[in-house]
């Protein structure tokens, strides 16, 4: 006789915001995905999903899995919690023919096209992500058969603190957060996310860290864009490579910079 047991997780969210500064911001939704240049999302001719991550529906959501889920097309794959060894493929297809793309640049393994949800970036610094479902070889390269996932991150609209924690059995301990600082000129953003658990059996336990910094400024040349993220994760792999305690460790970091001219 076996019996199966389902284990309850308990945990509790608290988001803290501060704004310091009250101000009128008129944003426009725009599609860069599935064209050579931005255009509105009703005039884009592909299919495009824009997920939104708002402060509020960040509060349903522990990771950028949690978004793609929703759209049924998309296959998310994860062989751990918080997207550990995770691979992301759209209609059927496979990992390796579906780009991932952090602000327009390619993220994905150039190596084995593997683990391409490994994102050194928090979920509070990412903005909204874009799905070009169908091929964007034409654009993108033989990379991007099935489609791309474009992840942008958020540009901060005003002073704030955010903080989220959560606890639970076999040891869960999440924490993840942002500061951000907007002047009139110069707006800086700093977020980290933690994820820890003791895990569900022995030398099953894992640890993900990540942070990253985001700052914009500008001049009378224009726009500068800065951004820099890291984020390590270790994990254990039962008896996976033989009958004893193993371990496996992916780190991963990230560092952009954009100008405009004029």
């Amino acid at each position: 006789m076996q019996k199966c047991v389902i284990p309850a997780l308990f945990s509790f969210c608290v988001l803290l915001t501060a704004p310091l500064t009250a101000q009128e911001v008129r944003s426009d939704t725009v599609i860069v995905t599935g064209s050579y240049e931005p255009i509105p999302l009703e005039e884009s001719n592909r299919a495009v999903d824009v997920f939104d991550l708002t402060a509020q529906s960040r509060l349903l959501a522990c990771s950028i899995a949690d978004f793609l889920r929703l759209d049924p097309s998309v296959d998310v794959q994860a062989r751990g919690p918080d997207l550990v060894q995770a691979d992301l493929s759209i209609r059927g297809g496979n990992f390796g023919a579906t780009l991932v793309m952090v602000n327009g640049m390619r993220v994905s393994d150039p190596q084995t096209g593997h683990f391409n949800l490994d994102i050194p970036i928090p979920l509070d610094a990412i903005g909204r992500m874009e799905v070009l479902k169908g091929s964007g070889s034409a654009i993108y390269g033989s990379d991007a058969v099935d489609g791309v996932v474009n992840i942008i991150t958020r540009t901060p609209e005003a002073t704030d603190f955010r903080l989220r924690t959560a606890v639970g059995n076999f040891g869960t301990n999440q924490q993840s957060g942002a500061v951000t600082l907007v002047e009139r000129k110069f707006t800086e953003q700093l977020s980290f996310s933690r994820d820890f658990s003791t895990g569900f059996m022995d030398d099953r336990d894992y640890r993900n860290v990540s942070l990253a910094s985001a700052t914009h400024w500008r001049s009378r040349l224009g726009a500068t864009d800065v951004l820099l993220a890291g984020d390590d994760r270790p994990y254990g792999a039962n008896q996976f490579y033989g009958n004893f305690n193993s371990w496996e460790r992916v780190k991963s970091w990230y560092a952009a910079a954009r100008q405009e001219i004029g």
